[in-house]
């Protein structure tokens, strides 16, 4: 029979929250190096490879996590190594490679897919919509929350996928059979699961209002201009001795280093300020150019950020 989580159970030398988030962390620190390294050679490259970049880090981190995390490596990334654990499974056996390829696909998907640079009206109230909150926002709940609460195993969405465990390295084995988990985690991350369909819905809803309706044309026109991989505009707002300073704003991620190219900068504010029907209740349109690249496991952007009153644009 089942008992209640927080329980005393005889477990088999099951690694702790912090033992694995420090290993975790560790393994983080050497990928966000490795993409560093990688960034700093390539700049330019990934750069104009926009959201494919994330390709390249997931293969990297795959192969990573992948092959030592199986039989290859004994079962450890180097955070795991310096920390005393290793991967098996419920054998107490080292995971085969393709079992440890999936076991990481299944940990990584909802946070390389997550910012995924999707048309706002196809993702809201969408089949793709609901599929992508179902697997970036379900499976970040869900890995979390089993992360954190299943304290009887350890095991997170990807450890049930493979049926693997997380055992402390540096202890002796005891002959005795890795715990079962509590049934009820099943029930909660499958309310977590259905909870995430709720954010399209809320999505939605928010396309319904009047100030983000009235951004949409002007994003998809932003989205279409010369050189722009991806776009992001919005209101803003200061206040500073009493008075309330107002701007129409947009972030350009372009293809190519034109960030220093004002005259192109100048071109979209007025693009912005002609298509906005509420320019004249601004103070500000600012644009704001950039050219980098997000990898997943390392980043790095530049940027130059230009202003112009409303009148300057006519």
């Amino acid at each position: 029979m089942d008992a209640w989580d927080g329980e005393e159970v005889p477990a088999r030398g099951i690694a702790g929250f912090w033992r694995r988030l420090g290993a975790f962390v560790i393994d983080v620190i050497v990928l966000g190096i490795v993409g560093m390294i990688l960034g700093a050679l390539l700049f330019d490259t990934f750069a104009r490879m926009g959201i494919y970049a994330r390709l390249i880090g997931f293969a990297i981190a795959l192969a990573y996590f992948g092959v030592l995390n199986s039989r290859i490596g004994s079962g450890q990334t180097l955070g795991k190594r310096w920390l005393g654990v290793r991967v098996v499974d419920a054998q107490g056996q080292l995971l085969s490679l393709p079992r440890a390829l999936l076991r990481y696909t299944v940990l990584s998907i909802p946070f390389f897919a997550n910012g995924l640079p999707v048309d706002p009206g196809m993702a809201m109230g969408s089949v793709l919509g609901y599929l992508l909150a179902l697997i970036v926002f379900g499976g970040m709940f869900v890995t979390v929350y089993l992360y954190v609460f299943n304290r009887r195993t350890r095991q997170s969405l990807h450890d049930l996928v493979v049926g693997s465990y997380v055992e402390r390295f540096d202890s002796p084995a005891r002959p005795v059979p890795f715990p079962t988990m509590w049934r009820g985690h099943l029930a909660v991350a499958g309310l977590l699961a259905v909870a995430a369909l709720g954010v399209p819905i809320a999505a939605n809803h928010l396309a319904q209002t009047e100030s983000f309706a009235d951004l949409m044309p002007l994003y998809r026109t932003l989205s279409s201009q010369p050189h722009v991989m991806t776009a992001q505009v919005a209101r803003g707002w200061a206040s500073m001795n009493g008075r309330t300073t107002r701007s129409l704003q947009s972030s350009l991620q372009l293809d190519a280093p034109l960030i220093g190219d004002a005259a192109m900068a100048r071109r979209i504010a007025q693009r912005m300020a002609e298509a906005d029907s509420q320019i004249a209740q601004e103070n500000a349109v600012v644009v704001r150019l950039v050219f980098g690249y997000d990898m997943g496991i390392a980043s790095g952007w530049k940027a130059h950020v230009y202003s112009y009153k409303p009148e300057e644009l006519r």
